[in-house]
């Protein structure tokens, strides 16, 4: 088993849901880890301010949009991805609607923002992952986009996260070994801050627990694909059992 004591960890959208449950779990882990928060300081901050952790931690607040997304590389963001040993991708908008109601612009916004931008954080990340000869990547897919699905309401957000499924096994194959690992998880309903409670209740219902996903399953998911080199081009699925 690998261990992640004083490896540089980089988690874009770290500071709130999933992601922040993956950036404490790294940080108790050993891990320096820079937490990227796209609109909220007093997040980055309640993690901060925690004193117990073995790692170090280092914020960077950065807004990723449509708009400024061709200007990436030139940001701290970037800085630090370009020399991490981990990265682990949470961030991305999702998008509910039918394939009539969606605009070019909200196109352009799942492309960009959900699959675009873990191949762009991936590129910047493998050399120098190629050169120390080890590197872990973890990227978040959707509920039921390990493999191609039809939907009804959420078309164009599964066909990206679907397409970053693709991008793991692609990862996989082709840096698998130099001693870099790709790994994708499948969260299914989460029980996160960015849900209404009314909203929270209905997924509960739909799961066959009669409760969410909580976010620290997922992060000690992400802790065994991080911790062992022979999780490679994996797509889990953390969804207790979910069925449309």
């Amino acid at each position: 088993m690998d261990r992640l004591t004083g490896k540089k960890a980089v988690v874009v959208g770290g500071s709130g849901g999933i992601g922040a449950s993956v950036s404490r779990m790294l940080l108790q882990e050993g891990a320096n880890v820079v937490v990227h928060g796209g609109h909220s300081l007093e997040k980055l901050h309640q993690l901060e301010c925690r004193e117990d952790w073995s790692g170090q931690i280092t914020s960077v607040l950065q807004e990723i949009t449509v708009e400024n997304f061709s200007r990436l590389p030139e940001t701290a963001l970037f800085k630090e991805i370009r020399h991490c040993s981990v990265l682990c991708i949470f961030f991305g908008p999702f998008m509910q609607v039918s394939l009539e109601e969606m605009t070019v612009t909200d196109w352009m916004a799942q492309s960009l923002l959900n699959y675009a931008l873990p191949g762009v954080c991936i590129s910047a990340a493998l050399p120098y992952m190629r050169q120390q000869h080890w590197g872990r990547i973890i990227l978040a897919g959707g509920t039921r986009t390990h493999q191609i699905n039809g939907f009804f309401t959420n078309a164009a957000y599964a066909g990206a996260k679907t397409g970053t499924s693709s991008l793991v096994k692609s990862v996989a194959a082709a840096y698998g070994t130099g001693g870099i690992t790709c790994n994708g998880i499948c969260p299914g309903f989460t029980d996160t801050e960015y849900q209404s409670a009314e909203t929270k209740r209905s997924l509960a219902h739909k799961m066959p627990s009669g409760t969410l996903i909580r976010p620290e399953t997922i992060a000690d998911a992400v802790r065994m694909l991080l911790l062992s080199p022979d999780f490679n081009g994996v797509l889990l699925n953390v969804d207790g059992g979910w069925q449309p």
